[in-house]
């Protein structure tokens, strides 16, 4: 009798077990709720386009920011999951290139992006939150410095209209102040008439 219990316990566990296992190959090619693009995913591929863009340096208020132009391709990347930005431009006088990757989690509801350049081998990562369905994106990045430490930035993305959106990157000052900022305008090239 003592046998039973025993048996039916590994009958279940093996069940289980076979479950957790079958339920990848099973998905295969058929995604989740999670798993597919959505109507945020949507609205993100409203900026697909190439852009002129205008970046102004601003060390504290009060300062003449330094300006430099430069350029922007944003695309859709894993069948609209993403927005991939290549983007070239100048700081300190210095070409650069960058590579951003931007999407929005289903899971978490939050946006989520990856950001690099070529002045820099570190990567820094965001989370964000919108109050107004997109238009404003406010960001919290953090990236590892030259010096091994952890380093904490703000950020936000406000659409002006369909063909202008400005990406603001901020630090703060020890007494929760904004600091040193970027600011830079995208304006979408217009396509030639055909």
């Amino acid at each position: 009798m003592k046998a039973a219990p025993s048996l039916f316990a590994i009958a279940v566990a093996t069940l289980v077990l076979a479950t957790a296992v079958a339920t990848p190959q099973e998905k295969k090619g058929k995604a989740g709720p999670t798993d597919e693009p959505g109507p945020v995913h949507k609205e993100l591929a409203r900026l697909v386009g190439e852009y002129t863009t205008v970046s102004k340096f601003l060390i504290k208020p009060g300062d003449q920011p330094m300006e430099s132009q430069g350029t922007a391709k944003i695309s859709t990347a894993l069948d609209g999951r993403f927005l991939l930005e290549e983007n070239t431009g100048k700081q300190f006088g210095q070409p650069y290139k960058g590579l951003r990757l931007i999407g929005y989690n289903n899971a978490t509801k939050q946006y989520e992006s990856v950001w690099t350049y070529s002045m820099s081998t570190a990567i820094m990562t965001m989370g964000g939150a919108s109050k107004d369905n997109g238009k404003t994106i406010d960001w919290t990045a953090s990236f590892t410095n030259d010096k091994g430490q952890k380093q904490s930035l703000f950020a936000s993305t406000r659409k002006v209209n369909d063909d202008v959106f400005v990406v603001e990157l901020f630090s703060k000052t020890p007494d929760g102040k904004k600091g040193p900022t970027m600011e830079t305008t995208y304006t979408r090239r217009k396509q030639p008439a055909q």
